[in-house]
């Protein structure tokens, strides 16, 4: 009998344990863990990396698209001085420069791209994305890139 109630005892406490140990680790699944923001800046080229430069300070967004009223708002916003390095871009490219992106056309028929052309070399855009902030530079997974003018400054 003693040897059962020493296992008993054992199994609690392997049980509460578990369970301590897992209620610290529970997230808040309401929360995003990462957030989306969006800039405003310049769109740059560097080798095959895309960035948005002269950037506005990083604002945080409900949203992962850019509504009419924040590209309003957007086109008389003055520039800033963050950089922000952009993945995910080639939905946001042109055509050939979607099917440049890592032998996409390989695999993706022209006449079947899905590009919005927003995503231009020189241009002002608006961008949102989700933010990768622990990484050197920051970046933007895009979720929306609008072009805003055809120069920047």
């Amino acid at each position: 009998m003693r040897a059962n109630g020493m296992v008993l005892l054992t199994v609690v406490i392997l049980v509460c344990g578990s369970w301590v140990r897992t209620k610290g680790q529970q997230t808040d699944l309401t929360e995003p863990t990462v957030r989306i923001i969006h800039t405003i800046g310049c769109a740059t080229m560097e080798g095959t990396n895309w960035f948005v430069t002269s950037a506005t300070d990083p604002a945080e967004s409900e949203e992962p698209y850019t509504s009419d009223r924040e590209v309003e708002d957007a086109q008389n916003t003055s520039l800033g001085s963050n950089r922000f390095q952009l993945v995910g871009v080639a939905e946001f490219l042109d055509v050939e420069g979607l099917l440049n992106q890592f032998e996409r056309s390989d695999f993706t028929a022209r006449d079947s791209v899905n590009a919005s052309g927003q995503l231009v070399a020189g241009h002002k855009v608006a961008v949102k994305g989700l933010f990768i902030e622990n990484a050197d530079p920051k970046r933007l997974n895009l979720t929306s890139v609008v072009s805003l003018a055809e120069a920047c400054g």
